[in-house]
């Protein structure tokens, strides 16, 4: 996908169609096990509000914990678990072997950020977005406090830490570097979402 998924409800062929994701609230007790999910638009805070216009704003998507991305609790621990979850019918969360796919493509870790990143947004330096998928600087999310909007953003895989149940993979861009960084994190957490097309593994490609 070529933005941000901000969806509320589970697609027909998600193994969890029947639930609903609540949005977070202070209240809320937050664990990886308590799916929630978070519209960050109206927590963003100088001094990257000047770089967020009206487009920029309606371009983040939802952040979203791990288990309401996966649509699931279970620890998933291999590089190519395959999750629908939140995603359409037809797409998936990415694996972690799809994130590295992506970075080697744009020119390995050091360098593949600035073509992901999209050309406004982001504070002081912005991508270049040669890959045309425009990644946002839409923050993180704990139960309802929102934070680094405008400087990083990550998106989860469909991978668990294989020592550490409580972390999943994400790929992570940030303001200040040119670099992708690929690495775990509390499942807790409240991230962005991209989805890939569940094709078979003869397919190489995004």
């Amino acid at each position: 996908m070529t933005e941000n998924l901000k969806v509320t409800r589970y697609d027909t062929e998600s193994l969890c169609s029947k639930c609903s994701i609540p949005e977070a609230t202070d209240t809320q007790g937050v664990d990886e096990k308590t799916p929630y999910f978070k519209d960050i638009r109206n927590f963003i805070e100088a001094p990257y509000t000047d770089n967020f216009t009206d487009e920029v704003r309606n371009s983040l998507g939802y952040l979203y914990n791990w288990s309401a991305a996966a649509g699931t609790t279970a620890n998933n621990t291999t590089v190519n678990d395959k999750i629908q979850g939140i995603c359409p019918n037809g797409w998936r969360l990415p694996t972690a072997n799809d994130f590295d796919s992506l970075s080697l493509f744009f020119g390995g870790n050091e360098q593949s950020g600035k073509a992901l990143k999209s050309l406004n947004g982001w504070y002081l330096t912005s991508g270049d977005n040669e890959s045309n998928m425009n990644c946002y600087p839409a923050g993180l999310a704990i139960k309802n406090n929102v934070s680094f909007a405008g400087k990083q953003t990550m998106f989860w895989s469909s991978k668990s830490m294989s020592t550490n149940i409580t972390k999943a993979n994400v790929m992570k861009l940030s303001y200040n570097q040119d670099n992708t960084e690929h690495s775990y994190i509390n499942k807790a957490q409240a991230n962005s979402v991209r989805c890939v097309l569940d094709l078979d593994d003869s397919y190489i490609g995004f």
